[in-house]
């Protein structure tokens, strides 16, 4: 291990080792006891602090960096109160397996007393906040240490299953003291699972060339071990139709049925699943597993347990990596045969006529004056991608779906990528992230008003920074999945039409862009969306800097609906 010896203090040693380690960037919440690491590390030149206002924006920044190049995000915010405000993000970082290295500086908890400002108390160590969510966790003491614990940390972050590490530092060592400790050189090493053994990916060969019914499960195993092209190849040469994550085997391809969900493989009665890189969960019911318990063979393949163990009824269980899985099944079968050729046909009707129907009732949404409905916006923004080169589309919205997007018949090149774990707030900080990981590509954060409100101040990162994303807003004006969970709780708001507590009115979401330094504009015209979404990338990708459409979709209410007026606190004086 190639190591050098430095003698400094210890801000200037752990900036040191994220630098030897290749980290371009800190995404960061400043905390006051910490003022020599930021000052070390806004000192140089070679790696860049990108500063959020709230520890929630840093997190999703982190996340959504490592979702557009699986390089380890690198976060720091304050300890126990910056800790604790981070989580709502970090859960969408915990269930995605996002390498994400959060770091943290902690106080003593104990030696003269049981409660530091800001701080835990001695019954919760520095660490005990982000435990649920982190797949390991050290809490460094000694100095000389530093650099050995950072670099430990971002590799165990990308040792599968990848995931998210916390290293908490107390703030005593953060002095001018000077140290002598050993930085490690070179990049982080490969660390990948096994290959699969032949008679397993015989076994898999055999069973797809046997079934009449086959179903690929795609999950985000795919794309972490860059297994996009040769898994797509599998269901082609196969004949397999794709429900699953929206990369991977992408959701424009004409194999996938547009679903992310298994149950969302509508009529095709799978006699075959084939699980790859899939974490299956759901709501908790016996529905979650319906489709596995129809089918007669159960196949999964995944480089962690957890693509394994909630997956009832298994014939055969591979442990090993997805892309060699899929390189080696290639390998060992023939080139597409026309002993297949009517099941690849069948594969593509049958992911044709999923799509259609859900494309049918996109559109059956009567227009409205002042409107963009949902599915010209979806059809506008992915055709404005595909004419400029494909671009990459962090989501974080529920009203406008991509499985309603136009079956062109190819798979095109944008990529769309989301939040795993549900929590409001990730789509703006990620989107930036995304940019700062994916520097090349155009990048666009689609984003409900919903989410932008718990998260606007990502808006100032990106002007401040001068990160040239394009936030696309979807706005319908309310909570719309809150609003249709209400509908169908078949109660009050139901039958008199009278929605509360999902509108959200009154506000403005360029007025609130342009207060963070984002220039903005609204869209409510179907007939001239193409050319407000072509107006923004050329803003982001000519001028290099954000830029916010606000796109009014119909409110987000269930079908005759209406907003009620809240509670009014001068009701009661009146």
């Amino acid at each position: 291990m190639p190591t050098r010896q430095m003698t400094a203090n210890a801000s200037h040693l752990m900036v040191e080792q994220l630098v030897a380690s290749g980290v371009k960037y800190v995404f960061n919440n400043s905390g006051s006891r910490e003022a020599l690491f930021f000052n070390e590390l806004h000192s140089r030149s070679d790696i860049h602090g990108i500063l959020g206002l709230h520890e929630g924006t840093v997190t999703a920044m982190a996340g959504g960096y490592t979702q557009a190049n699986l390089v380890p995000g690198v976060m720091v915010v304050h300890l126990g109160a910056g800790l604790a405000q981070c989580m709502g993000q970090l859960i969408n970082v915990w269930t995605g397996s996002l390498p994400v290295v959060v770091i943290t500086f902690a106080g003593d908890t104990g030696s003269f007393a049981d409660r530091i400002s800001l701080d835990l108390t001695h019954n919760a160590g520095p660490t005990a906040i982000s435990a649920p969510m982190t797949k390991a966790s050290w809490t460094v003491i000694e100095p000389e240490g530093l650099p050995a614990a950072i670099e430990r940390a971002l590799r165990v972050a990308m040792t599968p299953p990848v995931g998210p590490v916390h290293l908490a530092v107390y703030d005593r060592l953060l002095g001018p003291e000077q140290y002598t400790a050993n930085i490690i050189e070179g990049d982080l090493p490969e660390i990948r699972t096994g290959y699969p053994s032949d008679s397993d990916v015989e076994k898999i060969a055999q069973a797809l060339r046997d079934a009449k019914r086959p179903l690929l499960y795609t999950g985000d195993g795919i794309w972490k071990s860059g297994a996009d092209a040769e898994v797509t190849a599998l269901a082609e040469r196969f004949g397999i139709p794709v429900v699953g994550e929206l990369r991977g085997v992408s959701i424009k391809h004409p194999l996938h049925c547009g679903g992310r969900r298994l149950e969302q493989a509508g009529d095709i009665d799978p006699d075959l699943i084939l699980c790859f890189g899939v974490r299956h969960n759901g709501a908790g019911t016996a529905d979650d597993y319906s489709a596995f318990f129809n089918a007669e063979r159960i196949i999964a393949v995944g480089s962690d347990v957890e693509n394994l163990q909630n997956i009832p009824g298994l014939d055969l269980a591979v442990l090993a990596d997805e892309k060699r899985t899929a390189q080696r099944l290639l390998e060992l079968t023939d080139s597409p045969s026309d002993d297949l050729a009517d099941r690849r046909a069948w594969a593509r009707e049958e992911a044709a006529s999923l799509r259609a129907r859900r494309r049918d009732a996109a559109r059956s949404i009567p227009q409205q004056q002042g409107k963009v409905r949902p599915y010209v916006l979806a059809d506008a923004l992915d055709k404005a991608l595909e004419r400029i080169g494909g671009g990459l589309v962090t989501i974080e919205q529920f009203a406008v779906a991509q499985d309603i997007l136009e079956n062109t018949g190819d798979a095109g090149n944008n990529e769309y990528i989301r939040p795993a774990g549900g929590s409001e707030g990730y789509g703006m900080g990620a989107a930036i992230g995304a940019k700062l990981g994916a520097p090349g590509k155009p990048v666009v954060g689609l984003v409900g008003d919903g989410s932008l409100y718990y998260s606007g101040s990502a808006l100032w990162t990106a002007a401040s920074h001068n990160i040239p994303v394009l936030y696309v807003i979807s706005n319908n004006g309310a909570y719309g999945i809150v609003a249709g969970a209400f509908g169908g709780a078949d109660a009050d708001m139901k039958r008199t039409g009278d929605y509360r507590g999902v509108v959200l009115d009154n506000i403005d979401p360029v007025k609130l862009s342009e207060s963070f330094g984002v220039e903005a504009m609204d869209a409510t015209d179907e007939s001239s969306i193409a050319r407000a979404i072509e107006h923004g990338l050329k803003m982001v990708e000519d001028e290099k800097r954000p830029f916010l459409l606000n796109v009014h979709l119909p409110i987000g209410l269930p079908e005759g609906g209406r907003p009620k007026a809240p509670y009014s606190f001068s009701d009661d004086l009146s």
